[in-house]
């Protein structure tokens, strides 16, 4: 059973850290962040259609009428985050918006007992304040400060990480069932909501190559359709602490992709705050000898998300 759990933490890390190729990919492709992100909803959605079509999947109907509303809010709840994040961006720096933006593991950590019934020690709470000062660090903030910017810039970013935050909760309340058939519903409604935020908020003419027209297909299918199938799968089998704490090999990920194929340097705060996250994650998963109840109770989570 243990090792079955780790096996599916690792297979987290190793999720999250994909993600990581989201930036340099959104910046090969040039389209405004906005665009990028509808239209990477579009195409994986529309992949995703495609594929239960042409593979004739069959529907559980009863399933698929029960979960139909929770997935669709989740769906706009990702619009929301996305539309939030991006927000962040116009209005304040990219590392005073990720900042902020990460303080979502936080709040999944924080409310999993309440919502999830899920238990975490002072360690692990210890553990996820320290990734996130490592991701202080990780972001510039450290360095330069925050940007004296308009204070809608980190109010936009804390709403796309309540979004996101609720996403994954929602999901873990729900039982079991096709992670396919929701991913669909969702990324699909995630679609409709973003679509008329780009209409009203992108004016100018809008061109693309066929080589952005490729990444964005890699983008849509690659790095958000079969990811999310696989995500939103394993969030129901892990803790809700490990999906807040593996959360951020993500950004570790992206810093580390930034220096090797976009030739950026990392300074000496952006390695502090790799090791931060990194021995946080670890400590919060192996340090420490587990008390006989939050053992039993970590087997017991474990069984339920089977």
């Amino acid at each position: 059973m243990k090792d079955k759990t780790a096996l599916l933490k690792i297979r987290f890390v190793l999720l999250m850290a994909l993600f990581g190729l989201l930036g340099p990919l959104v910046r090969a492709i040039g389209l405004p962040s906005p665009v990028t992100a509808c239209l990477r909803a579009w195409v994986s959605a529309v992949s995703l259609i495609a594929f239960c079509l042409v593979s004739r999947r069959p529907i559980d109907r009863e399933e698929f009428r029960r979960t139909l509303l929770p997935m669709a809010v989740c769906g706009a709840l990702i619009a929301l985050d996305w539309i939030g994040l991006f927000a962040a961006y116009h209005y304040t720096t990219v590392a005073t918006a990720t900042v902020c933006y990460y303080v979502e593991p936080i709040l999944i950590l924080l409310a999993s007992p309440l919502l999830l019934g899920e238990r975490f020690t002072a360690r692990h709470l210890i553990c996820a304040l320290t990734a996130f000062v490592g991701m202080v660090f990780v972001s510039g903030v450290a360095e330069n400060g925050f940007a004296a910017a308009d204070i809608r810039g980190p109010l936009f970013a804390l709403l796309g990480a309540t979004g996101y935050a609720c996403v994954v909760l929602i999901n873990k309340k729900l039982p079991g069932g096709d992670s396919i058939l929701r991913t669909t519903v969702q990324l699909a409604v995630a679609a409709l909501v973003t679509t008329p935020y780009v209409l009203l908020t992108e004016r100018g003419a809008l061109s693309i190559d066929l080589r952005g027209a490729v990444l964005l297909l890699l983008l849509g299918v690659g790095l958000t359709a079969i990811p999310y199938i696989l995500y939103f799968s394993l969030i129901l089998r892990i803790p809700a602490r490990s999906v807040a704490i593996f959360s951020y090999a993500d950004p570790v990920m992206a810093v580390l992709l930034s220096m090797f194929l976009l030739g950026e340097k990392m300074t000496l705060f952006g390695l502090v705050g790799t090791v931060l996250i990194i021995g946080a994650a670890l400590i919060s998963e192996l340090g420490g000898n587990k008390s006989a109840p939050e053992a039993s109770e970590e087997v017991k989570t474990g069984k339920e998300g089977e």
